[in-house]
């Protein structure tokens, strides 16, 4: 069963239970001070996207981003805004075996692509070294459980946004400097545009800039 309640989002899956309690950027400052980073999957991400272009799937930057605005309101500025556009972070309680475990999770894109970040929270008397990335923990979070996990919130992502497409009509756009992304709403499309050059990104961004609706 899944439900959406004051930017809380309860996903029950495989037998957990995933609650997700958006943060403001204050809030995930604070919190990810004192947690230790979980390391990302590069291999599990170009599979996954590879699949979702295969089968026509996959979602751009605009949709994506409009969809998580709906959920829980506006991205968050704890992002650089050289090589992303939007953060949505979230503290995630994940509740397995009658156990639960305090997590930190953050959706945002980077040079073009979607990811997940997970960082686990610790308490004082750890010992952890905050400068490392961990590999999973199992009897927490393993490997398998944060790939499915991502797997099932993107398709809650891709599930959002069919009911809210048709009813969408805001013209927008953001931008990835890094590369030559350009990305948004215009004329009744969520678009998202890849340039080669500076010039004709920066051209594209000026276009934008001076779109006028009507």
């Amino acid at each position: 069963m899944n439900a959406i309640k004051d930017k809380v989002i309860t996903i029950e899956f495989r037998g957990n239970h995933y609650r997700l309690s958006r943060l403001n950027d204050n809030q995930y400052y604070e919190r990810r001070q004192n947690s230790i980073a979980i390391a990302d999957d590069y291999g599990f991400y170009i599979d996954f996207y590879r699949y979702l272009r295969q089968q026509g799937e996959e979602l751009n930057l605009a949709q994506i981003y409009v969809t998580l605005e709906a959920i829980c309101g506006e991205s968050g500025r704890f992002f650089d805004d050289w090589k992303g556009s939007f953060t949505f972070p979230f503290f995630l309680e994940i509740s397995k075996s009658g156990q639960t475990f305090d997590y930190l999770l953050d959706i945002y894109d980077n040079r073009g692509s979607l990811y997940f970040g997970i960082r686990k929270q610790i308490q004082p008397q750890d010992s952890y070294d905050l400068s490392l990335m961990y590999q999973p923990f199992p009897e927490e979070l393993s490997r398998q459980d944060i790939q499915a996990f991502i797997s099932y919130l993107y398709g809650y992502i891709q599930g959002y946004f069919e009911t809210i497409q048709d009813t969408y009509n805001q013209f927008f756009f953001k931008r990835v400097a890094s590369n030559g992304i350009v990305f948004g709403y215009r004329d009744g499309e969520f678009f998202e545009e890849q340039y080669d050059s500076p010039e004709t990104y920066n051209q594209a961004v000026k276009s934008l800039e001076n779109y006028t609706l009507g």
